[in-house]
């Protein structure tokens, strides 16, 4: 196998930036080609745009019938399966949630007063399968929703690249076997790419040769606390440490002391720091709006091949939704759960620093004796 040292960046998408290594360079006008794909993708989606579609819902008093690209549908029905899988603690819909955490498109940074009275759907917040009727890739309100997509939406756009690439390599295929008489059969074609796709640390990888990932310490993330290896696979991970901010408690003398043990006190939904401070990251349990504290850190595999024998067309969408699943739902729970829709293998992290894999997860943690 050639190396990867091939490099195609979009240091923008998605706020994270996306990273492509190729074997060889990319197909003519790849890099533009995707750039538009990109930003018709962050035009629909992204909540932080004021141009998007989604932000056009969230300002919709009365709501509206709103048309997606119908390449979305799918995104869409992961979510459907997600929300029942989860019975409701994975819901697009925490887009409200999120804002009154001061994690809006103003990124202030700074939390309603009210947050933690009006946050959750235990709270009234409206959600998804009440709030959206779906057609496909239309979308129905009666009244303005605030959507965040971010639990599927870094995969399902790095699944959409994926098929991009793979159909500009059949394109080639198709054009030098048109120009190459005679039997070609048992021959493997020159024009296929092996890439990694990398988009803030969500994973394609097309290789014909194992690939060693890290699995980043959530609580260092200059270092790992194990290894995957893939060749043919999506890996996605889900952790606050690279997503979470600080806001002031808005009912500080409810703050207690840290425990004798050293653990810091639990509060609001929060974790307390200093004398007024909670912090607060983006992974929400929905049913009550508030970050999720007793899961650190989760990594999610789905094989290509396997995906591709039942159907899944987008399992970096799969697996990036179901890493983020896996802070407010059992792993076996989840697994039976979506037992119809899709199989996976994944690794957890819990704040206690305990870890568990299932049987099959191509990697390990590393223990000390």
């Amino acid at each position: 196998m050639s190396a990867l040292s091939h490099i195609v960046t979009f240091p923008e998408a998605l706020g994270t930036g996306i990273v492509i290594a190729f074997d060889k360079p990319a197909a003519q006008g790849f890099q533009a080609m995707t750039t538009s794909l990109i930003e018709g993708y962050e035009r629909e989606l992204s909540r932080f745009r004021d141009d998007s579609t989604v932000s056009a819902m969230a300002h919709a008093r009365h709501g509206g019938s709103f048309e997606f690209s119908s390449g979305l549908a799918p995104l869409f029905d992961i979510y459907d399966a997600l929300y029942r899988s989860t019975s409701g603690a994975i819901d697009p819909l925490i887009g409200a949630d999120l804002v009154r955490l001061g994690y809006g498109p103003d990124l202030s940074f700074e939390m309603h007063a009210d947050a933690f009275e009006r946050n959750g759907a235990v709270n009234g917040r409206a959600c998804w399968p009440d709030a959206v009727e779906r057609d496909g890739a239309t979308l129905r309100t009666h009244r303005a929703v605030q959507l965040d997509f971010g639990a599927v939406g870094k995969g399902f756009l790095v699944d959409m690249i994926a098929q991009r690439i793979d159909s500009l390599d059949d394109a080639a295929s198709e054009s030098t076997a048109s120009r190459t008489p005679g039997p070609t059969l048992g021959s493997t074609s020159k024009s296929e790419s092996e890439y990694v796709i990398d988009a803030g640390g969500d994973l394609r990888i097309h290789t014909s040769q194992p690939q060693s990932i890290a699995l980043e310490d959530p609580s260092d993330t200059s270092k790992a606390i194990g290894t995957a290896s893939l060749c043919d696979a999506s890996l996605c991970a889900s952790a606050p440490s690279r997503r979470h901010w600080f806001v002031k408690d808005p009912q500080p003398s409810q703050i207690q002391e840290t425990t004798q043990e050293g653990r810091q006190p639990q509060g609001h939904g929060g974790m307390a720091h200093e004398s007024q401070l909670i912090l607060m990251h983006h992974l929400l349990n929905a049913i009550d709006g508030t970050p999720v504290r007793d899961i650190a850190a989760s990594w999610v595999c789905l094989a290509t091949a396997s995906a591709r024998l039942h159907g899944i067309d987008h399992p970096t969408a799969w697996a990036d939704g179901i890493s983020t699943a896996l802070f407010v739902t059992d792993p076996g729970i989840l697994a039976s759960n979506l037992s119809q829709n899709v199989t996976f293998d994944c690794a957890v992290l819990d704040s206690h620093r305990q870890a568990g894999m299932s049987a099959h997860f191509p990697g390990r943690f590393f223990t000390h004796e």
